[in-house]
């Protein structure tokens, strides 16, 4: 190849003599100037292989320096694909467990959980299978009716408290309690998330003790059972109460173990016309 140029300078090869620049001969026998290493020789061929030398030496360490600057990056894609990957499966896990801890897993509701409870009770020996059976058919009667069965009631706690403070503190010259108000407490069917629920029913069952609200309540004259207050809810998101919270529960409250609380129970009484 012809040697043309100047490039940026190297270290001459062994044996061979290195000069400062120098301008090349006109005539006659002269020095022929390597113009990457400055390398003075006498002879033009091998001045030639001397710069082809020169060239194949930085071809290998181009090839070399492209070779680890595609190892680097495919490793730092390697290493952003396994990051990207644990950030989703964690974020899945995540969801996952809030959908369990909020009741909008998908294993069922108020139904479910009271026979799967019952069958186990059945199976350690703690209830009869005639029990199962009349316990069964019981619960099955209060959800096609919506109403509370009353097994986990219990009335009569604002009277007690009001004898009591009448009969036993004589010291105390004012006392006031609040309407009368049966509570309620979980069952098997909704041990672990049904507080809302029984929260509203306690709220319920004032209410319907209040002729304010007799007009507002004359089509519910009982207090409802939980699956029936769910469907209850769910009526009141498709009325347009409260759309945000709808959209929070995907507007599905039945058949789920989905806790509720102020907001769910303000739409419900709201679409009772109740305020």
């Amino acid at each position: 190849m012809d040697v043309t140029g100047r490039g940026r300078q190297g270290s001459p090869p062994a044996g061979a003599r290195a000069v400062r620049p120098c301008p090349l001969p006109e005539s006659g026998q002269g020095l022929y100037e390597c113009p990457i290493c400055h390398l003075a020789c006498t002879d033009y061929p091998v001045l030639q292989e001397h710069v082809e030398l020169h060239l194949d030496e930085c071809s290998i360490l181009e090839g070399r320096n492209l070779n680890d600057l595609e190892l680097a990056q495919h490793l730092q894609n390697e290493e952003d694909r396994q990051r990207r990957t644990e950030t989703a499966r964690r974020e899945k896990d995540d969801f996952q467990k809030l959908q369990r801890q909020y009741g909008l897993d998908g294993s069922g509701g108020y139904k479910q959980q009271s026979l799967k409870a019952m069958a186990k009770e059945v199976a350690f020996g703690r209830m009869q299978p005639s029990e199962y059976h009349r316990r069964k058919a019981d619960m099955l009667e209060s959800l096609a009716f919506g109403i509370d069965d009353g097994k986990t009631k219990t009335s009569g706690i604002t009277e007690a408290l009001c004898q009591y403070y009448q009969n036993e503190c004589k010291d105390i010259k004012h006392t006031w309690l609040s309407t009368g108000v049966d509570h309620f407490h979980c069952s098997l069917g909704d041990r672990g998330w049904g507080c809302g629920y029984r929260n509203f029913q306690m709220l319920f069952s004032s209410l319907l003790r209040n002729s304010s609200y007799k007009d507002c309540l004359k089509d519910n004259s009982s207090v409802p059972c939980i699956p029936k207050i769910q469907t209850s809810i769910e009526d009141a998101w498709k009325e347009g109460f409260d759309p945000q919270g709808a959209s929070h529960f995907n507007s599905r409250l039945q058949g789920t173990k989905a806790w509720i609380g102020a907001c769910e129970i303000y739409s419900l009484l709201t679409s009772l016309r109740l305020k």
